[in-house]
């Protein structure tokens, strides 16, 4: 072989290691590389059966029906049978439960009363006649008793002690007649206490729906029977098993109708009687009314498998919910505009209040009825208007009744809304009715609903009055907003700007803010659309009362805030001490609060997926396959962990966080408040700010995705809830 072919075969030959031990060496490579990436954990989707309980935890009951009683000789023989109707009594139920999922119940129920049997009287062993007559020293225990009329005993009759039947032990008879030829009553006196363990069916087969109007829920129990001495038996102590059903209808959410009917299995000598069947029966048909209470416990799946530790919904006086505190990586950790990894930013968050759902039109209506109705007083004080000073109080703003006096509007008395005054007529007129244009439903008009409201830039005061401290400042140029109504009646919005030595007033911006939502926004968001509908009844009609309001700009959302936080400190039921307003979440709390606290969840339920196994989906989004309308009502979906629901979908969510393109570096890492407050003079891209949890226009609702929308624009994707800070009141309770 030449030599150039044998060094040609023999290169070959190392040539197809090297290739084989390279390959190796870059998978292998390869797989370290791919082991080592970053990636959220997929957790299992929970089937619909692992959720939160929504209903109730607690019920109570009461119930009343008809019960039988079965054991020897109680149905007679052909031709001597004995009626099923006239051994009916009562029986009273009386049952507590509690839900421990959305399909197991347990209940403890009390029930009793007297039983009504028969016997023939000729054969079986009595507990009454000593040692259930097996002795033949009974003879002499034989004294007229006169409860032994109940178990038969027939004074002047002649009785023999004898064997009469397969059982081959004597028993005491009347010689008169045989088996089956004579009857009487048995009285049974009991009281029973039977522990059930319910399956909610509809739940079971069709998956978990909250609030559903019916319920049907089978049921096995253990009981303690307790057997009273009455009329011929002794006292004993019974176990019985028993299986029933229960159907119950809902009316409202707290109270429900029921039907139950329960089938007992128990120790033949229940009766007192020894006989031939094994184990005598009961049947009880009962219905009745329950209420339902208990504000409800959620065990998420994922946590209750890993971590055992069930989170316990904690609520406020205001029915906020508790979001506890943490740290927790923000953002997806993708850049949106170029799609490369970016690193987290690892912040802290501390512990606040949040509304478990977004604002609803019901809620924001009442904001701008209490607008309304505070003008429409305001004018019928107004000599100009309606001229009547009893629109008005005076009060002292404190206790010691020193201080100003100031006037105050006098809610206590009524809007004459029937038979008004010419006067007064005018005065409602210049709020309620006009160009139809201007009006909404409700005849208001939307022009002239407007909240005048203050705001403390208490970040700016302390940063200022810090540097007075160390004498690195003595003085500072402020800029703030004013706002106020001119003689005229015009509302007059400037920006102020001059120098201040560190008085609180100024830095108190002044606004006055159109509160009515711009119901246009369905035609203007989407010109070609077909939309009037929603503009027409979406805000004001009751149809829509529990979706959440669009058409809100941040400032409203803002203005909202304050009217809230004045009506809760008005109203006075609940504690103040502690209290610092409502708000709008910082991006962090919003975040923090829809991710559960945990840095590795996409959504704010333990799964990368949008459905679940059966095909349902976790929120009301573009890509959701079970949706009827645009808008769901608020709570449709299930809550997270924290008791929040709809963090994703449904509508996007107003920030108080300022958007710019280097947020993320400027904010903290401990409660991240980049939150610039824009006064009016500022350029518009000042006024963006960061909404969060994507809408049912949006194909994707990740938790750590953000949008930006101007301060200024209300939207028909946009609503929002409010938060407040975290505290104690005076007794060291969370408040």
């Amino acid at each position: 072989m030449p030599r150039s072919t044998f060094s040609y075969i023999t290169y070959a030959k190392h040539m197809s290691k090297r290739t084989l031990l390279t390959s190796l060496l870059l998978t292998c490579l390869s797989i370290v590389s791919y082991a080592q990436t970053e990636r959220s954990v997929q957790y299992s989707v929970p089937t619909r059966n692992e959720y939160l309980l929504k209903d109730p935890v607690w019920f109570i009951s009461l119930g009343a029906g008809a019960q039988l009683y079965e054991g020897e000789d109680d149905n007679g023989v052909p031709g001597n049978r004995t009626s099923y109707l006239s051994r009916l009594t009562l029986a009273p139920t009386l049952t507590i439960g509690r839900r421990m999922s959305n399909i197991v119940t347990l209940r403890l129920q009390f029930s009793g009363g007297s039983l009504h049997g028969y016997n023939d009287g000729y054969n079986g062993i009595y507990t009454k006649w000593w040692k259930q007559g097996t002795n033949g020293e009974d003879v002499k225990n034989l004294t007229k008793d006169p409860t032994w009329e109940h178990m038969g005993w027939v004074d002047g009759l002649d009785y023999e002690y004898s064997i009469v039947d397969a059982t081959n032990e004597a028993v005491w008879h009347a010689k008169k007649w045989g088996e089956n030829q004579q009857y009487y009553m048995q009285h049974l006196r009991y009281i029973s206490m039977t522990g059930d363990v319910s399956i909610n069916f509809l739940n079971l087969v069709n998956g978990y729906k909250p609030n559903r109007k019916w319920e049907v829920n089978p049921f096995a129990g253990v009981g303690v029977y307790q057997r009273f001495a009455h009329m011929g038996n002794l006292a004993g102590t019974f176990i019985g098993g028993s299986l029933g059903l229960n159907t119950g209808f809902n009316f409202t959410r707290n109270w429900q109708i029921f039907g139950e009917v329960r089938g007992v299995v128990i120790n033949d000598t229940f009766d007192g009687q020894k006989g031939d069947m094994s184990n005598n029966g009961m049947a009880q048909l009962t219905a009745g009314i329950a209420y339902k209470f208990g504000s409800p416990k959620y065990i998420d799946p994922a946590i209750e498998t890993r971590l055992l530790l069930p989170y316990n919904i904690a609520r406020a006086c205001d029915d906020m919910v508790l979001v506890p505190g943490g740290n927790i990586e923000l953002g997806t950790g993708i850049d949106p505009l170029w799609g490369d990894t970016i690193a987290r930013k690892l912040v802290a968050v501390s512990p606040f209040w949040m509304d478990e759902t977004e604002v609803t039109n019901k809620q924001y209506r009442e904001f701008v009825y209490s607008v309304r109705d505070s003008i429409i007083r305001e004018r019928l004080y107004d000599p100009a208007y309606g001229g009547d000073p009893t629109y008005k109080v005076q009060i002292r703003p404190v206790k010691d009744y020193t201080g100003e006096i100031k006037q105050c509007i006098n809610w206590s008395k009524p809007i004459p809304w029937k038979n008004p005054s010419e006067r007064e007529a005018r005065a409602i007129a210049s709020v309620i009715g006009g160009n139809s244009s201007t009006t909404d439903k409700s005849g208001s008009t939307s022009t002239a609903l407007n909240y005048k409201y203050q705001w403390f830039d208490s970040k700016s005061y302390y940063a200022f009055t810090s540097k007075l401290k160390t004498g690195d400042a003595s003085s500072i140029v402020i800029s703030k907003d004013t706002a106020y109504t001119n003689t005229r009646g015009d509302i007059i919005r400037e920006t102020l700007s001059r120098i201040s030595y560190g008085d609180p007033i100024d830095f108190t911006n002044t606004y006055i803010v159109n509160v009515h939502p711009d119901v246009m926004v369905w035609m203007t968001d989407f010109a070609n659309a077909k939309s009037e509908r929603y503009v027409d009844t979406y805000f004001t009609d009751n149809a829509y009362d529990n979706f959440p309001v669009v058409g809100v700009t941040w400032e409203q959302a803002d203005a909202y805030c304050a009217w809230r936080s004045a009506k809760y400190k008005a109203e006075g039921g609940c504690s103040k001490i502690g209290f610092e307003g409502y708000r709008l979440p910082t991006e962090a709390e919003w975040e923090f609060a829809a991710r559960n606290g945990r840095s590795e969840l996409t959504y704010p339920w333990y799964s990368n997926k949008t459905h679940t196994a059966d095909g349902l989906a976790h929120a009301n989004f573009r890509a959701s396959k079970d949706l009827k309308d645009l808008m769901s009502p608020v709570a449709t979906f299930l809550p997270n962990r924290f008791g929040l629901y709809d963090m994703a979908g449904n509508v996007a969510e107003w920030t108080t966080t300022t958007f710019t393109e280097s947020v993320d570096r400027m904010s903290d890492e401990v409660n991240p408040d980049f939150s610039y407050r824009a006064v009016l003079a500022d350029p518009k891209i000042l006024k963006r700010k960061i909404i969060k949890g994507g809408s049912w226009k949006d194909a994707t609702v990740k938790s750590g995705d953000r949008s930006v929308e101007y301060q200024d624009k209300g939207r028909s994707f946009i609503g929002f809830r409010c938060v407040r800070n975290w505290s104690f009141d005076e007794k060291g309770k969370y408040n």
